[in-house]
């Protein structure tokens, strides 16, 4: 056994990068008829215990739990291939732990349970995780369903143990059977959120927020199909996360009939977060760690897959799906691998996914001269619209979608057509008299929004390239002080150029940045109030009413964007609590409030009691119809057909 030099072994570098702890390799030379090593080793894990690194647990080896991934080294790695393996832990009488596959052994005596897992299944790396658990366990299907908690708590537990069994029910439908003998949720201590072959390890708090069974917890029993299945050629780009949003959280709103807005939602992250030079090819996608990689990764991968889906139909792209995960369970696979899964799905050699994920970038669309013919004497009209592609670079192909509003009629007439010139003039016959034309009505295109299509929303700021806090010179000293910890926080944490200054040194608002305005004292506070795009909202000196709710000053603090109609293309934002003590929360949660347009909390927690989003007024994807007369007639966009899920 000789010691080598790792930087000289190319296939550890992406676990030694990975693992920020010191690495040790070796080199066997085996006789001829040698197939088995035996290695012993002992040792704890070089990570901090109390300084968690990059997606990690935090916890290592402590008295509160353990957790050992990959990126610890604590088992023999060779040339960062696939492993199979079996475990024996002996632990604390009054610990569980939990690893990936089938618990072979279980039994608990005086001074020490022991326990065995197994994973005849290949598997990308080898997790460990465990502490003071009460375990709980039902049967789903064939299928172990598991819930550890570390304070007993059965009605927690069930909640957890029928959702698995409803997903697992779910997607073994619809991708085929579920890979593995068990599914656990496992809590921890840590407020982590992480998905591993055949278990999840949630925070405390997560897995007690109401919402969870409903949206993170089904996106991680997904990855034991996508991910922890099917495993990610990281050099090929990471497809899994988008995938696995497309057919979680996208599919649990598209079941909710909220599809749309969820694709918007999407579409406003990737316009707010990612400038032109923060974009990248999806197939340079490894993993999340900014609001910009979000955007990209999750983002605007789930929208490609949901182009994909409507451009070969929901049977063939679940079959697409079914046989890929059949092809690959238990291998790495890239973007390459699933797009020729799509292709071949319906007899396609050309490539469906290239185009969305080879180069960064989006297309941007415009419509304009939007008129309507009337053919003969006839009830059909021709209507006519000029339709461009307006970003810079080459075009994309594109399969347009748009709704007519009909003179008489509450369903609209929806047709799809081809775009793939930088102009093209469209021609619709239609059975009636067009009064409207609403292009991608559903956002089902990706594409980079027209900012009249964006609602004003926190994510405007915080992924503003150049950012000013305005700090109020007028507020108590607590306060003042409060504010300024805040302000240099979000300088430190948030991307771009920010700079802050306070009020009294400031005569005017500069237009060329994204401003955020803290403080009820804050004497540029008119201009937020002036600007407010809902009636029915207000900011005075004593509260403010956001929705169908009343901040009091006193009791409340709250935050919103705005766009100020003399400067459009500024994003403004403002900030009030009269409490210091709720800086720091607020600090902490509004970053994860970027969708809305307005949120506002109550106490030192501090706890949101409101959010929402402001309504679009108008956009430029919609258009009213000049008539063959002349002139236009006003109408809301009629009735949209109904849409059938992916899964019921």
């Amino acid at each position: 056994m000789v010691q080598r030099d790792v930087s000289r072994i190319p296939a550890l570098a992406p676990l030694i990068e990975a693992a920020g702890v010191p690495v040790t390799a070796y080199t066997v030379t085996f006789a001829e008829t040698d197939r088995a090593i035996t290695l012993k080793y002992e040792g704890e894990p070089a990570r901090p215990h109390d300084t968690p690194a990059d997606g990690s647990s935090g916890l290592a080896i402590s008295t509160e739990g353990i957790a050992l991934s990959g990126q610890d080294v604590w088992y023999p790695v060779f040339d960062h291939g696939l492993v199979t393996f079996s475990i024996e832990v002996r632990a604390p009488a009054s610990w569980e732990v939990i690893s990936q596959g089938r618990r072979t052994t279980h039994r608990r005596e005086a001074a020490q349970n022991l326990v065995g897992w197994e994973s005849p299944e290949p598997q990308d790396e080898i997790h460990l995780v465990g502490g003071p658990l009460t375990e709980y366990t039902r049967d789903a299907g064939g299928v172990t369903a598991m819930a550890f908690l570390r304070t007993p708590d059965q009605a927690l537990a069930d909640s957890y143990l029928d959702a698995t069994g409803r997903y697992l029910a779910l997607y073994s439908a619809l991708l085929g059977p579920y890979p593995y003998k068990k599914f656990a949720m496992v809590e921890n201590v840590r407020e982590t959120g992480y998905g591993m072959p055949s278990f999840t390890l949630l925070g405390s708090t997560v897995i007690r927020l109401p919402f969870i069974l409903t949206s993170s917890y089904p996106h991680e029993i997904l990855h034991n199909w996508w991910g922890n299945g099917v495993f990610v050629d990281v050099d090929g780009g990471n497809w899994s996360e988008g995938l696995t949003a497309y057919l979680a959280d996208h599919l649990i709103q598209e079941q909710r009939g909220a599809g749309a807005e969820y694709r918007r939602a999407a579409l406003q992250k990737y316009a707010d977060y990612v400038a032109e030079a923060k974009d990248f090819p999806l197939t340079q996608f490894r993993a999340r760690h900014s609001a910009a990689t979000e955007a990209v990764g999750y983002g605007k991968a789930l929208m490609v897959f949901h182009l994909v889906r409507r451009e070969l139909g929901d049977d063939a792209f679940l079959r697409a799906l079914r046989g890929f995960f059949e092809q690959f369970r238990f291998r790495r696979a890239t973007f390459a691998d699933l797009d020729r899964a799509l292709a071949s799905a319906v007899g396609r050699t050309g490539s469906l996914l290239a185009p969305w994920v080879e180069k960064a970038g989006a297309p941007a669309l415009k419509v304009s001269h939007a008129e309507a013919l009337r053919l003969g004497s006839s009830e059909k009209y021709l209507l006519e619209a000029l339709v461009e592609q307006t970003q810079p670079g080459p075009v994309y192909r594109l399969r347009v979608p748009v709704a007519v509003t009909l003179e008489g009629r509450e369903q609209a007439y929806q047709t799809t057509f081809r775009l793939d010139t930088k102009f093209r003039g469209l021609e619709l016959a239609v059975p009636g008299r067009p009064l409207r034309l609403d292009v991608d009505p559903e956002f089902d295109l990706f594409r980079r929004l027209d900012r009249e299509e964006l609602p004003p929303a926190l994510s405007g700021l915080f992924g503003a390239e150049r950012l000013l806090i305005v700090l109020p010179a007028g507020a108590t000293e607590p306060l003042r002080e409060g504010y300024r910890r805040l302000a240099n926080a979000w300088k430190v944490s948030q991307p771009g150029q920010t700079d802050v200054v306070f009020d009294d040194a400031m005569e005017a608002l500069p237009n060329d940045r994204a401003v955020w305005l803290f403080g009820w004292e804050n004497r540029f506070r008119p201009a937020v109030a002036a600007s407010l795009p809902d009636r029915s909202a207000a900011i005075t000196d004593t509260g403010a009413r956001l929705g169908d709710t009343a901040l009091g000053r006193a009791t409340h603090s709250a935050a919103l964007a705005v766009r100020d109609p003399a400067h459009p293309d500024r994003a403004l934002g403002w900030l009030a609590a009269d409490r210091a003590a709720a800086l720091p929360g607020l600090g902490r949660k509004l970053p994860h409030y970027g969708r809305y347009g307005y949120v506002g909390f109550e106490g030192d927690e501090p706890t949101n009691v409101v959010k929402g989003e402001w309504r679009v007024a108008s956009s430029p994807m919609s258009m009213l119809v000049v008539q063959p007369e002349g002139g236009t007639i006003t109408v809301p966009m009629a009735t949209l057909a109904p849409r059938r899920a992916l899964a019921p």
